[in-house]
């Protein structure tokens, strides 16, 4: 884990951040609307597994059988391509974000929570890879992976909320602490 802070030390800078920023919002406003709406074509009405908090292996094989050969293959592709970055694009904008803001308000040790940030995007290439073995081997059924594959979404989902909380808080710690450091200095000042 040291290793992991010392890298994050280096690399959660400010013009980290604006470029983590710049493509998180180009990734969330141009690449995943045109993404989903092609896989949608094949989806139809019947939802995304990783969309689901917890897919059971029923839920996922409907999807599976409503997708239809063309609908898999698409999402396969997808799931190799689109969603191998996406993960990738928004794990980095929470850890430098939550890095700069924990470690302004607070202290480098604190800010080392950022490291939470990392989970989301790990669970999620985990769902990724499953989710294309049970879509290529379908109409075989794995429901051990499939079952493994809801409990690594559900953690998916748990570990983003967490990662979203210190999101928060980093947003709103940063500012408060500036605006009373501010203060504290123009107290100083007149004394």
């Amino acid at each position: 884990m040291h290793a992991l802070y010392k890298v994050l030390s280096r690399i959660a800078t400010l013009p980290a951040l604006i470029i983590a920023c710049v493509v998180f919002v180009s990734f969330t406003s141009f690449v995943l609307p045109r993404q989903k709406a092609a896989v949608e074509m094949y989806t139809r009405e019947a939802g995304s597994p990783g969309l689901v908090f917890f897919p059971k292996p029923e839920t996922v094989y409907k999807m599976a059988e409503a997708y239809g050969v063309d609908g898999r293959s698409a999402y396969i592709k997808t799931l190799l391509v689109y969603d191998f970055a996406w993960p990738l694009v928004y794990s980095f904008f929470y850890l430098v974000f939550i890095y700069l803001a924990l470690g302004y308000a607070h202290n480098r040790k604190i800010a080392r929570l950022s490291s939470v940030a990392l989970l989301p995007g790990l669970f999620d290439w985990t769902e990724n890879f499953l989710s294309i073995a049970l879509l290529a081997a379908y109409p075989e059924r794995m429901d051990t992976a499939a079952w493994v594959m809801a409990v690594t979404t559900c953690l998916k989902w748990i570990t983003m909320g967490a990662a979203s909380c210190l999101f928060v808080y980093g947003l709103a710690a940063a500012p408060v602490r500036y605006i009373c450091g501010k203060q504290n200095t123009s107290r100083t000042r007149s004394h």
